[in-house]
């Protein structure tokens, strides 16, 4: 019974690695078609802005939605490396091979993306709040998460217990 439940959860889990890289690809397409073609409408872009909003300073709003853009594809870009890794891991267990020294590279690897989400966070939460105050409004909050630090720092436990497993692993086949 435990075998069965165990392969549901690892093929729910599959696919919702499977959606969520699926999401960032999209996210990370609109990204770049914008980045790519809000510059050659810039123009239209700015009348509409003054429209709604008149007398706005738009001068550092390119540059600033650019910044904006380029690290969200790079956000994106991270996510997208863990759950392939992610991935590697779930295929791992479901061929009930999970303690081996990839997994543990893999989980490190993780560890080291998170760590980088969390730095690329702190310029993209700037960015994106000096775009917003040229609207006049400022709803960004760079907030430290002590969830994420937790999450990285259990990630980087988990890669050293699979290390150690996969040591005592084959130090087992071995001695057979």
């Amino acid at each position: 019974m435990t075998e069965i439940a165990d392969n549901r959860i690892l093929r729910v889990t599959k696919l919702l690695v499977f959606l969520i890289m699926g999401f960032v690809a999209m996210g990370g397409v609109v990204l770049a078609l914008v980045s790519v073609g809000l510059p050659l409408f810039w123009n239209e872009a700015l009348a509409e802005i003054a429209k709604e909003k008149p007398g706005i300073d738009t001068s550092d709003l390119l540059p600033g939605l650019l910044s904006i853009f380029a690290l969200g594809i790079l956000v994106l870009g991270l996510i997208w490396t863990m759950m392939r890794k992610l991935l590697a891991i779930i295929n791992s267990v479901e061929d009930r091979n999970p303690f081996i020294i990839a997994n543990a590279m893999r989980l490190r690897a993780i560890g080291w993306l998170m760590v980088g989400l969390q730095i690329v966070g702190l310029p993209l939460a700037v960015a994106a709040g000096n775009v917003a105050d040229l609207f006049g409004e400022n709803d960004v909050d760079m907030d430290f998460s002590l969830n994420g630090v937790l999450a990285i720092l259990l990630v980087f436990i988990l890669a050293g217990i699979f290390e150690r497993g996969a040591e005592m692993r084959e130090e087992l086949e071995g001695t057979v």
